[in-house]
């Protein structure tokens, strides 16, 4: 694969650059691995320092898999043409962090009204959602559990939607937040009051969306989003 010089005072900007323009190309396709980080500084005539800075940004937007051990591997997850348009952002002093999680806080606003529409087309679901329930109060102090629970548990929420695109955009919007903002979730769920709490706002919409009350389901959202900010600025 050709790759250029860097010459510019935004090196690691540039390097994603690069790397993805590849991808677009097909000289790195999906699953391969990169070279070492010592042979792409040396291709990029970058330090390694500058070199990793990129590979982080780019594991944060999902164009690389890191793997403790293995390498760096362009990622499987096609988030491309979402990249393309949200990339300028994140390169950009400070992130869009809270922009994303606003627009999360829409997206599932606007989620769970059809979900509640939709809820009678699926039953299995809703008995998953109680199911997950029922985990996440025998697994309080289990925090990676917790996660993977929480992040399941607002999924279902989408796809009882019976929208492809909201559930495509919330997988990219998902797969990104949980790559920069899964530590607070984490933080919250350290607390076992905190996570009881979590817990407690995750019921309340559950049995909103059951009983097919879309404006209660929306304020026990609402709630659960101002829970989980005030958990996480008090951290």
């Amino acid at each position: 694969m050709e790759i250029k010089s860097i010459q510019t005072k935004k090196i690691y900007k540039n390097i994603v650059e690069q790397i993805i323009m590849l991808i677009r190309e097909g000289s790195i396709k999906s699953g391969d691995r990169l070279p070492s980080e010592r042979v792409l500084a040396e291709m990029f005539n970058v330090s390694r320092a500058s070199l990793r800075e990129a590979l982080s940004v780019m594991e944060i937007v999902g164009i690389i898999d890191i793997r403790p051990g293995e390498g760096s591997f362009v990622s499987d997850l096609n988030v491309l043409p979402f990249i393309s348009l949200i990339l300028p952002l994140l390169l950009k002093e400070g992130g869009v962090e809270d922009d994303l999680l606003e627009f999360r806080r829409l997206l599932e606003f606007g989620g769970i009204k059809l979900a509640i529409i939709n809820s009678k087309n699926h039953q299995d679901l809703l008995n998953e959602m109680e199911d997950i329930l029922n985990k996440m109060e025998e697994n309080i102090d289990d925090v990676e559990m917790g996660a993977k629970l929480d992040i399941r548990f607002h999924k279902i929420l989408y796809e009882m939607s019976d929208n492809a695109v909201l559930l495509k955009v919330q997988e990219y919007v998902g797969f990104i937040l949980e790559k920069t903002v899964s530590f607070n979730r984490n933080l919250i769920l350290q607390d076992p009051r905190r996570a009881e709490g979590l817990l407690k706002w995750h019921r309340a919409v559950y049995d909103a969306v059951k009983r097919g009350d879309i404006e209660g389901a929306q304020v026990a959202l609402e709630k659960h989003f101002e829970y989980t900010n005030v958990s996480k600025n008090e951290n």
